[in-house]
């Protein structure tokens, strides 16, 4: 109380002659003070009641910043944030999706639907799969981290996250959108630019530590070798001329016919139904068919169709083990039945061989928006180099088509091209740096091709990728071994699965367990 407030309240308290009047007023007086004091009380609730919504809107700010910045699971015994986790979740996730986008109808997948609501597997969403996804990545992550330190490995990162954040401009202006909620629509509801920039760094720094030990541990020329001596069928082709002979089964009821199917069967709409001739009309078939075949066998080598550098999966099923005999010389013929598809095949062998052809390393914008000679256009008009049709394929190249960096494609095999696409690179004078645009006529993607130069054999290429897929795999085994996920709030329902697929493992060892057989004393 003020020294003012004070002074009133003296002089208005001082003894005094009190009248009926006075009394009066005294009396209003009081009722007054009690009213103020009633309002004063209902104000400090008023300022009470505020100050609570006041501190419930506070607590969504921090509540963001705990969600943002709080333990979400463990990983190896390190935190990670609910940031951290959505990276990673999206991030393998719109990779797969990208991967697989033709294929989602037939999955029965729905991306734009609740992904907890559609199944993966029995026990499995989506969600769940792809939350499993996510953590494998993190652990992988979390352990190249652990091995890019131990080794004293450094990666600059500083113009590559440049180059990232204006991609992100790029795309986010291209989806009409601002970049900070482009990010979060590709990475999570609590994703910003400076959130994820941690992730970022991280994964640039960790896939360039990947690829040094992967160029460590390249398959030498012996591994490839050796490995190729031992699975000589997966990787040799065959010349062989072959002539096809079909056996003519009859359409309609003949002597032959089962009794049951000597009147055509309608079928339940009124149309007529296929005749299925009896086995007796089928061998009887075969029989004329064989006799054909065996007399082609003098003619093959100058009637039959000459199929060239066939690899063992292409050959007829049939003809297989026949064409990739090791004791097959040139010459061989035979007579081989094709019983499912009611026909003979007559064959001679000619050679078996180690195909030699080169695969090639180039670099190729794909489009389908009709453009691909003004993209040539504009490369020629600019500095017309390597490096500056590998910023274009950045730039024009969608990552649900053509997802290299720089467009850069090594080791294609010209065999598995368009045609066309497959001569221009296989033209003897080929030369590095010439380009060219090839459009698919039935689907009218166009390819805008730099050609750089020619690369191992297709066979060398599959044996060393293989061979070095299959080291970084176990190097990746033995560097996360024993890396644990830890969900102590329950976010990954895919554990809470697995636990109860674990348990009902175990019930159901140990009730085998526990079952013995009855003994013969027993009977």
């Amino acid at each position: 109380m003020s020294k003012s407030k004070k002074t009133q309240d003296t002089a208005e308290t001082k003894e005094k002659v009190l009248t009926r009047y006075d009394l009066k007023m005294q009396r209003r007086k009081k009722q007054k003070e009690k009213e103020a004091r009633q309002k004063r009380i209902a104000s400090v609730l008023g300022v009470l009641i505020l100050v609570g919504l006041i501190g419930l809107a506070a607590s969504f700010p921090i509540r963001t910043w705990l969600t943002v910045n709080g333990t979400y699971i463990e990983v190896a015994g390190e935190k990670v944030s609910r940031v951290e986790f959505d990276y990673n979740y999206h991030l393998v996730m719109n990779n797969y999706l990208s991967q697989n986008s033709m294929y989602l109808s037939y999955m029965g997948l729905d991306p734009s639907g609740d992904l907890s609501q559609q199944m993966y597997s029995e026990n499995l969403s989506w969600k769940d799969y792809f939350e499993q996804m996510a953590v494998d990545n993190i652990i992988r992550t979390k352990a190249m981290q652990r091995e890019m330190q131990a080794a004293g490995f450094t990666h600059d990162t500083a113009e590559q996250y440049e180059e990232y954040k204006d991609s992100l401009q790029q795309e986010a202006s291209e989806s009409g959108v601002s970049v900070g909620k482009y990010i979060k629509e590709i990475f999570g509801p609590y994703a910003t630019l400076s959130r994820i920039e941690d992730c970022v760094r991280t994964g640039m720094e960790t896939n360039a530590y990947y690829d040094s030990v992967s160029e460590s541990k390249a398959p030498s020329d012996e591994e490839i070798s050796a490995y190729y001596g031992e699975n000589k069928d997966n990787y040799d082709s065959v010349n062989y001329r072959l002539i096809t002979v079909s056996a003519e089964l009859p359409t309609e009821p003949t002597e032959l016919a089962d009794p049951a199917d000597e009147t055509q069967a309608d079928s339940a709409d009124g149309e007529e139904t296929a005749y299925e001739p009896s086995e007796a009309e089928v061998n009887a078939a075969m029989e004329k068919a064989k006799a054909e075949a065996d007399a082609k066998l003098e003619t093959v080598a100058q009637e039959g169709e000459l199929n060239e550098n066939i690899k063992w999966g292409t050959v007829p099923s049939v003809l297989r083990e026949w064409a990739f005999d090791s004791a097959r010389t040139a010459g061989d013929t035979t007579v081989i039945e094709d019983s499912v598809n009611h026909q003979y095949y007559v064959a001679e062998f000619e050679e078996r061989y180690l195909d030699q052809t080169p695969t090639v390393d180039t670099r190729m914008i794909i489009t389908m928006d009709g453009n691909g000679q003004e993209i040539l256009d504009e490369w020629t008009a600019g500095e017309a180099t390597e490096e500056s049709f590998a910023a274009l394929a950045d730039r024009y190249n969608s990552a649900a088509i053509a997802s290299e960096e720089g467009g850069l494609y090594e080791g294609l095999a010209p065999s598995n091209m368009l045609d066309e696409m497959s001569s221009w690179l296989s033209d003897a004078g080929r030369k590095s740096g010439d380009t060219t645009v090839i459009t698919a006529q039935d689907s009218g993607v166009a390819y805008v091709i730099y050609y750089i130069g020619n690369n191992d054999p297709e066979w060398k290429v599959q044996i060393r990728s293989i061979l070095l897929n299959q080291t970084m795999s176990e190097y990746m085994d033995t560097i996360t071994e024993g890396l644990e996920v830890t969900d102590s709030k329950d976010h990954l329902n895919y554990l809470q699965v697995q636990a109860a697929e674990e348990a009902a493992a175990d019930d159901t060892a140990a009730d085998d367990s526990g079952t013995e057989e009855p003994s013969a004393d027993a009977e």
